[in-house]
């Protein structure tokens, strides 16, 4: 089995983006306020999303052995779960996390896979398309479970009578789609906190590749603005009635909001030490959590120096269903050398 090496794997089977390299703060924004918002008492939803499975802390047994093997083209690739931790930040199209009921929830909309290598020192990202067809777990009217189905990704979040069991339903999808990878823990984030997020940076500048001004007059395409109020929830959300239509262009919206307020956020920390006390304080009721406060702050402060490498996605392609829906069909060669430059040795 060849050991990973880290620098050279990103050679196909993603789209690495185009930020540069030295603003790979890119995911600072969630790191630093998604990880660290659990210091604010989000709630502590399941115990590693298995409810039915508790979790022995302190024995080491069974830990040093590989889980899950790969097979591609002839080589055999062990997973080590050791090596890494990993983090599933979902973005709901709810107002609010706290009202789910069964396929009244809302839908991921926003779907982004940390992964923290300590061996290695390293932040990989990997932004996962909404519309991405995968195996999801459904459940009957009454919460019965009644089988799996091939639909897009963002539809297993609707399938939950809570918000804990939607959350875990996402987290159980994505996990089938990387081949059993398991999912460390998950942080939701709501509609209506992206908007409390940008207004408490004061205000995220971005400019305007698509014309939004059927949502807002000053929203005109070719304008550089500071997004302020419901502004931000219309660059981040918006699809239909923007540009081509498609989820790739909101998944690059996200993108360089997310790129844009990291650097907000570093120079608000830099002229108030106490400002991400404040900044997490407001977002509290708009975030849930699958772990602990402590294992939060041990995280934040342990990744804080590590390397980030681009934003990276799936390749695959775009199809229209029967259903009139949008398709992301994730090439499947692609995905496999994805999972073993990850996740395998």
């Amino acid at each position: 089995m060849a050991h990973r090496h880290r620098k050279h794997r990103r050679q196909k089977g993603y789209d690495g983006g185009k930020p540069p390299r030295d603003r790979l703060l890119l995911m600072a924004l969630l790191t630093a306020l998604l990880f660290a918002a659990g210091l604010m008492g989000v709630s502590y939803i399941g115990q590693r999303l298995e409810p039915d499975a508790e979790e022995v802390r302190g024995s080491l047994e069974g830990r040093f052995q590989p889980t899950l093997t790969l097979e591609h083209k002839g080589r055999t690739y062990a997973h080590q779960e050791l090596d890494y931790t990993t983090i599933l930040f979902i973005g709901v199209d709810k107002s609010a996390l706290n009202s789910v009921s069964m396929r009244q929830g809302g839908q991921a909309d926003f779907l982004l896979l940390m992964t923290i290598d300590r061996d290695h020192r390293q932040v990989d990202l990997l932004q996962l398309d909404r519309d991405t067809i995968a195996e999801v777990q459904v459940y009957g009217a009454f919460g019965n479970p009644a089988g799996k189905r091939n639909t897009q990704i963002c539809l297993s979040y609707a399938f939950g009578t809570t918000t804990e069991k939607a959350c875990q339903n996402t987290v159980r999808a994505v996990t089938d789609l990387l081949g059993g990878i398991p999912i460390d823990h998950y942080i939701a984030l709501d509609m209506d906190g992206m908007t409390v997020l940008n207004d408490a940076l004061g205000g995220v500048t971005v400019t305007l590749e698509e014309d939004f001004t059927d949502l807002d007059p000053a929203m005109k395409a070719g304008t550089a603005i500071k997004l302020q109020g419901r502004q931000a929830e219309y660059f981040l959300r918006s699809r239909m009635t923007v540009g081509d239509g498609t989820n790739q262009g909101r998944m690059n919206r996200q993108a360089a909001f997310m790129e844009a307020a990291a650097e907000l956020l570093t120079q608000r920390m830099a002229e108030d030490p106490e400002y991400v006390g404040e900044l997490l304080e407001a977002l509290e009721e708009h975030l849930v959590a699958s772990c602990e406060n402590g294992w939060l702050v041990s995280q934040a402060y342990a990744a804080r120096q590590y390397t980030r490498t681009k934003l990276a996605r799936l390749q695959g392609e775009h199809t229209v269903g029967s259903d009139g829906f949008v398709e992301f069909h994730p090439d499947t060669d692609a995905l496999t050398e994805y999972i073993i430059g990850t996740f395998c040795e």
